[in-house]
């Protein structure tokens, strides 16, 4: 699992605990099992937990950057570097329920979670009081990503905006080529690129979504922006949707500022 540290002893150790632990591994596997062979889903495991990880890290630190204080911090007294452990964490852990039922994953995840979480988080947390913190943490943020479960942390606000800009060309190829061609595949072929840009002095995070044509306004207009309505982010964020012949340019086909 590659995913920048900056100096996060405390990711660094569990960076390693997370690629060494066989049952977190063979439950991403499990995850792919029900979600793309039985039921003709996009990746659920591996691939997609790390790209949601690096989005999430990457997140937390345009708004640590800005001044921004993490709910782990403001509540707990704990650290940013702790912060970035919970946002990591839930977003490697957040889909392991499919592994068990989509229609149940937030559960059975909380479930499978309680069994592993704690001994990985054991050898960056040996203070029981501080591992505790982080396991309650952490599940919230896991199971605050679905846009039916309300948000009380700028972690799990973090996480669900991270999961919902999982949305680039080949991450719906799967359902698309095996037939499933609804509005929410098509317009997801049309996703060339999700960029993070660099903060505007009104929004620490800035997200460019560069698509093949309009289809894809669907996943921006329809699938994202519910991800950051209710995720507290909303005054932070701005989403800029462009067609791939206008990249270049200044004008965009449609800009959000959310908040």
């Amino acid at each position: 699992m590659k995913i920048p540290t900056k100096n996060n002893k405390k990711m660094e150790l569990l960076l390693v605990e997370v690629d060494n632990n066989v049952e977190l591994n063979t439950i991403w596997e499990a995850c792919n099992i029900m979600a793309v062979k039985r039921l003709g889903m996009s990746d659920h495991g591996r691939t997609h937990v790390a790209i949601v990880a690096n989005l999430a890290v990457k997140i937390l630190r345009l708004l640590l950057d800005s001044g921004i204080t993490p709910s782990i911090v403001e509540d707990w007294e704990l650290e940013n570097d702790d912060a970035e452990i919970v946002v990591m964490m839930a977003s490697l852990m957040h889909d392991l329920g499919n592994s068990v039922h989509r229609d149940l994953h937030d559960d059975m995840g909380v479930s499978l979670a309680m069994g592993i979480l704690p001994r990985i988080l054991e050898k960056a947390y040996p203070d029981p009081r501080q591992r505790q913190i982080m396991v309650t943490e952490t599940l919230h943020a896991m199971v605050a990503h679905d846009t039916d479960v309300a948000v009380h942390t700028l972690e799990a606000g973090v996480v669900r905006l991270a999961d919902g800009l999982d949305m680039k060309k080949g991450r719906a190829r799967i359902g698309f080529e095996a037939g499933k061609k609804d509005i929410h595949s098509i317009s997801a072929m049309a996703i060339e690129d999700v960029r993070l840009l660099k903060p505007s002095p009104e929004k620490p995070v800035r997200v460019e979504i560069v698509m093949e044509d309009a289809a894809g306004v669907f996943q921006v207009d329809y699938l994202l922006k519910k991800k950051i309505k209710g995720s507290g982010l909303e005054r932070h964020v701005e989403i800029v949707a462009k067609i791939s012949h206008q990249a270049g340019s200044e004008h965009p086909i449609e800009t959000y500022r959310i908040g």
